[in-house]
């Protein structure tokens, strides 16, 4: 074989290689993607009158969420599947479950003014971008700080499940393509500057969580059944 032909052959390698690496790359990248952050999500929620605590606990397809009283306890529990859309709905105090059946909201939002600023700063140890969105009709303003180049894909689908009615929840399924993004800070305001309410992501932590975590406690009866 002489030089030219094995300079070729060499090069024909090389090229081989590269986009061999490349497509293990994008593999790899495109797997990462798809996997969903697992762990707890610690939420402050303030409005014009009051002041609630949350904890998410986010696994795979399923999501806890408990609502703390002011000692800390959990006052009530939902259980989310994100597959199923399934919702149920916790009394911990009288050691009964319902299932939630809960249809879109019926607001027009349609007229909402979105924008992606430049304003970037960390938050809790991520990078986020913030959002406005803005609607006449409603008079009101949100202003989200948002991780958008996440894998919190599990969000969308919680807001898909609860089929929130608040604005704050609907101006944000507003912003296309959302599917990934986490806004850690969300506040509405009027278009008189006042403040509606405000979400606030206070401590997340990577973890495993248990399936456990997302049964229905032993004891408990389905509200309604004698």
């Amino acid at each position: 074989m002489n030089f030219s032909k094995l300079a070729l052959l060499k090069n024909n390698i090389m090229q081989l290689l590269k986009s061999i690496s490349f497509s293990i790359f994008l593999f790899i990248s495109s797997v990462l993607m798809a996997q969903n952050f697992e762990g707890v999500i610690e939420f402050k929620r303030v409005n014009y009158y009051d002041e609630t605590n949350y904890t998410y606990y986010v696994s795979v397809d399923k999501v806890r969420i408990d609502e703390l009283k002011k000692d800390g306890t959990v006052s009530g529990t939902m259980l989310v599947d994100l597959k199923t859309k399934e919702v149920l709905a916790i009394n911990h105090e009288r050691k009964l479950y319902m299932d939630i059946k809960s249809t879109p909201s019926v607001k027009d939002v349609s007229k909402s003014e979105i924008f992606k600023t430049s304003e970037k700063k960390d938050i809790l140890g991520y990078s986020c971008n913030k959002w406005t969105v803005s609607n006449p009709d409603f008079k009101s303003k949100a202003e989200y700080w948002v991780i958008d180049k996440g894998n919190f894909f599990f969000f969308n689908e919680l807001m898909k499940a609860l089929n929130r009615k608040d604005r704050i929840g609907l101006y944000f399924m507003q912003i296309p393509e959302n599917a990934g993004f986490f806004p850690i800070i969300g506040e509405e305001k009027g278009f008189d500057g006042k403040l509606k309410e405000r979400m606030e992501a206070t401590k997340m932590t990577l973890k495993k969580i248990e399936a456990t975590i997302f049964k229905i406690p032993a004891g408990y009866q389905k509200f309604g059944n004698s």
